[in-house]
């Protein structure tokens, strides 16, 4: 399965929802994603939780959105995770640098 990214906003936050198999194919259309930062203000909110695959450059997803949005005062919240994601996320230690950058519910 291949995998997809897709930002929408409304009520003053921006949600980010990833699915399926989070590789190169989707940080290279992660585009609007970084638009959508750019251009606002509001809280993060973050669904991987019908990842089913997530690779390092996947990982740099989730690591370039955490950075950029509380880099420019966002606040983040982690809104579901598959065990994919987890798993990875506590191997590499990007799950305790979220925290520390203020991310909750990860």
């Amino acid at each position: 399965m291949s995998g997809s990214i897709a930002v929408t906003s409304g009520d003053g936050t921006l949600r980010v929802t990833l699915h399926g198999a989070v590789d190169l194919g989707v940080r290279e259309s992660a585009a609007p994603v970084w638009a959508a930062l750019a251009s606002g203000s509001g809280a993060v909110v973050v669904d991987c939780r019908d990842v089913t695959f997530l690779d390092s450059t996947g990982l740099t997803v989730l690591v370039r959105l955490v950075r950029d949005a509380t880099e420019s005062g966002r606040a983040v919240r982690w809104d579901g995770a598959s065990q994919a994601v987890t798993d990875l996320l506590e191997m590499t230690g990007v799950d305790t640098w979220m925290r520390v950058r203020g991310v909750e519910g990860i």
